[in-house]
């Protein structure tokens, strides 16, 4: 089982289900289609997905850094999206 260490340390049971939410928040924020959101949460999201499976530890951090990277290729309007929410959030 995977688990993703936090950046305050914190170990937490990896749930593929949060990145899939996240990626399709982005993708809701930027506008994007239904179909184009569920095509996004698919490549992007699976194939985090199966990098983070394949490991015992993963950091937050480096799945963030990937999801990004793959989503700015694809979509930089939905990774421009993610950016502003993180602004928000740490407020």
């Amino acid at each position: 089982m995977t688990q993703v260490i936090k950046r305050g340390g914190r170990k937490q049971k990896f749930v593929p289900a949060k990145i899939r939410y996240s990626i399709k928040r982005a993708a809701q924020e930027a506008k994007i289609s239904p179909e184009k959101q569920k095509q996004l949460v698919k490549d992007v999201g699976e194939a985090v997905i199966d990098f983070a499976k394949k490991k015992k530890l993963v950091k937050a951090v480096e799945l963030r850094k990937s999801i990004l990277g793959r989503i700015q290729r694809r979509m930089k309007s939905v990774a421009s999206a993610w950016r502003r929410y993180e602004k928000r959030k740490k407020r």
